[in-house]
């Protein structure tokens, strides 16, 4: 069995390589740690993980809104990030790279999942999620159960987006990439990215009447 056929995340070590591994890696640009991975030099793939997996982790969570989920997604993002870096040009961003790996997971863990476009349970699901809330009423806890149902409503909204008006609404509202850079994570054009956007907003707007979206 080869290396790349090891998965990195499952705590089997690989020796490393010093092949084109930065001296200071911690000071090295993510496209070069990429390239010393090609090279053979297996630290750099732990330092990518170090520097990427909370924002794959935020992102695969506000896609599927399930943290159970978001990390099973992150971890087969990194996965196949590992096993796939031969495929990474030097010509591209690399977290654009990461980043579309972990889209395209996120985008086929909804199309798979029979939670996508469900709805929120409802007050009594949120006590029993919170036991917090089954607390006598306080300004704190009205505020408590105040953010939640905000973000039950936004959950609900979102479900009714496309996966890829998800992706594009995600990375662009929480994320605060720009469109030129959402684009080659979906692989696609900026045009593209912005009817995307247009129609998650339309969506929203309509799904949040009484919430500002914008």
């Amino acid at each position: 069995m080869s290396d790349r056929d090891v998965n990195p995340l499952a705590g089997e070590s690989v020796n490393s390589v010093k092949n084109g591994l930065p001296e200071n890696i911690r000071e090295a640009s993510d496209e070069a740690l990429a390239l010393a991975l090609q090279g053979g030099a297996e630290r750099a793939f732990d330092e990518l993980v170090r520097r990427h997996q909370q924002r794959l982790y935020a992102v695969a969570y506000r896609m599927t809104f399930n943290r159970e989920d978001a990390l099973d997604i992150t971890q087969e993002a990194f996965i196949k990030a590992y096993r796939k870096i031969e495929s990474w040009k030097p010509t591209g961003s690399f977290q654009s790279w990461l980043l579309r790996l972990t889209s395209n997971e996120a985008i086929d863990h909804l199309r798979r999942s029979k939670r996508y476009g469900m709805r929120s349970a409802g007050g009594a699901a949120r006590v029993e999620s919170h036991p917090e809330l089954a607390a006598p009423a306080s300004a704190e806890t009205d505020r408590a159960v105040r953010g939640i149902e905000i973000e039950e409503r936004i959950q609900g909204a979102l479900s009714t987006l496309s996966p890829s008006q998800r992706t594009v609404f995600v990375l662009r509202h929480y994320e605060g990439m720009k469109l030129v850079e959402i684009a080659p994570v979906l692989g696609c054009s900026v045009g593209s990215v912005k009817v995307h956007l247009f129609r998650a907003m339309r969506k929203l707007r309509k799904e949040l009447k009484d919430f500002d979206v914008r």
